[in-house]
């Protein structure tokens, strides 16, 4: 946990409430970069379910056994939502994030078949249209991070008709940006 390495709750509180404090995007990949050692732990420490809640609603949403679905986990981080997905019985995972030090973690946890750096909002992502059963973006959909106009560059990638899973519930994301996303998210 985050205490083993010196850090008390307060400080994780402190560090995360920086992040979310760092709307620009540049100066947001330094801090995730520097943060990329410690992440798991310091969101460990706060008991972060956000990845376990995302997988318990694309289960139930996506027809067919896991095993077979390919999966997109945009801004990967470190891997928490793959850990998530594979405990699911989800194997063909994919991930992109704009940071190569998180990537870095990722590539450790050995669960991803295929890593990609890539800044969302700057460039599109490194698949066809049509690719993945599903699109997972879990925490990352807000000013600073990924931003909302990025959610039609998610949909191109998805299948037609397959769940793309931004968090609907979020500030940052306006209810302009529902229109035309026929996921069970979106209803």
């Amino acid at each position: 946990m985050a205490q083993e390495k010196g850090r008390n709750l307060s400080e994780v509180q402190a560090r995360i409430g920086a992040s979310h404090n760092i709307n620009d995007l540049d100066r947001k990949l330094q801090f995730y970069g520097r943060w990329a050692p410690d992440y798991d732990q310091d969101v460990a420490a706060l008991q972060y379910r956000a990845p376990r809640l995302a997988v318990d609603c694309l289960t139930q949403a996506l027809p067919g056994p896991p095993h077979a679905a390919l999966i997109l986990d945009v801004a990967c981080g470190t891997g928490l939502v793959a850990a998530e997905l594979q405990a699911r019985g989800f194997l063909q995972l994919h991930g992109v994030d704009g940071s190569p030090e998180m990537l870095k973690q990722a590539q450790a946890c050995g669960l991803y078949q295929h890593l990609s750096l890539c800044t969302l909002g700057q460039e599109p992502l490194p698949s066809p249209e049509g690719t993945f059963d599903a699109v997972l973006i879990v925490g990352a959909l807000s000013d600073g991070q990924v931003p909302c106009s990025a959610i039609p560059e998610l949909l191109r990638v998805a299948k037609p008709g397959e769940p793309c899973q931004p968090p609907l519930h979020s500030p940052t994301f306006p209810s302009s940006h529902h229109t035309g996303l026929s996921t069970p998210w979106a209803k």
